[in-house]
């Protein structure tokens, strides 16, 4: 191998595997990616924002500075605290939303503890979006 000391093998098997995932993710998501650029050059809306951006009348969302929107139909919630392998996450009001990891549909207006295991950031999607089997 070569390269860097931060290419995705160099930090070991454990974590090449995880990253591995991650940049398969990220190709699959490609063409969801260019469309939300292609809507930023012609409407100026952010591909990446805050939960209020898309939920202007839940008046929960304005509080939310901890999780955002990656385009309107995948919320993202990253995990901030070292070895935390759970987080709670707030579902915008307006919508359903469907947790790819289990399969769940959870109606939106709500907080809920999500699975954060380290290979897999908690997220999820707005129900009916058609990126949903993408990120399997």
């Amino acid at each position: 191998m070569t390269g860097g000391p931060n290419e995705v093998w160099s930090y070991g098997e454990e974590a090449y595997g995880i990253l591995q995932d991650h940049l398969l993710l990220r190709e699959r998501l490609r063409p969801y990616l260019t469309q939300l650029s292609e809507d930023a050059h012609r409407t100026g809306a952010p591909p990446m924002r805050p939960l209020l951006f898309d939920f202007p009348d839940d008046e929960h969302a304005w509080t939310v500075d901890d999780q955002f929107l990656l385009g309107p139909d995948l919320l993202v919630a990253p995990v901030y605290e070292a070895g935390a392998r759970t987080r709670r996450v707030y579902l915008p009001s307006g919508a359903r939303w469907l947790d790819p990891a289990t399969g769940r549909v959870t109606e939106g207006g709500t907080t809920l503890e999500a699975d954060a295991p380290l290979e897999r950031v908690p997220v999820f999607v707005r129900e009916g979006a058609d990126i949903a089997p993408l990120l399997h």
